[in-house]
């Protein structure tokens, strides 16, 4: 292949000629060690760990929230549970179907929330149910009426 940026019968190969060093380079690597020419295996991998403090967007949520329903306790002990609420708030239905998973321990053997952060999530759930009236709060399943 000629490149662009050398004279047509040039023989040597300048420093700043890209094109023929990309080439040189891939001819030289072998092809197990050329990630491309494998499949990855993920099975041993980690899924990314969740945010462990406030998040903006959360911040601006919480910020909307009437002052007689802004949680106190749960972003302080458990901001990565007020991500998703915020994160949810939007969605009535993955909202709903995700406040009664944290109120209700459908995997058995849960400790619990801290009286003041079960006190936020309940007043969520009030206020919730205040802008959504048409949603039923079933602990095993959430259906619209």
């Amino acid at each position: 292949m000629t490149s662009i940026y050398r004279p047509k019968h040039s023989v040597a190969v300048p420093e700043a000629d890209v094109c023929a060093r990309a080439q040189i380079n891939a001819a030289d690597s072998s092809p197990k060690d050329s990630t491309m020419n494998r499949q990855a295996d993920w099975t041993g991998q980690r899924k990314t760990q969740p945010a462990s403090i406030v998040l903006p967007s959360t911040r601006r949520w919480m910020s909307s929230l009437p002052l007689e329903y802004r949680p106190q306790a749960l972003p302080i002990r458990f901001p990565r549970i007020a991500n998703l609420l915020a994160a949810h708030w939007d969605n009535p239905k993955d909202c709903t179907a995700y406040i009664n998973s944290l109120l209700h321990d459908q995997r058995g053997g849960r400790k619990g929330f801290p009286a003041e952060v079960l006190q936020d999530i309940h007043d969520l759930r009030v206020y919730y149910t205040r802008l959504h009236p048409i949603i039923r709060w079933e602990p095993d399943n959430v259906r619209e009426r």
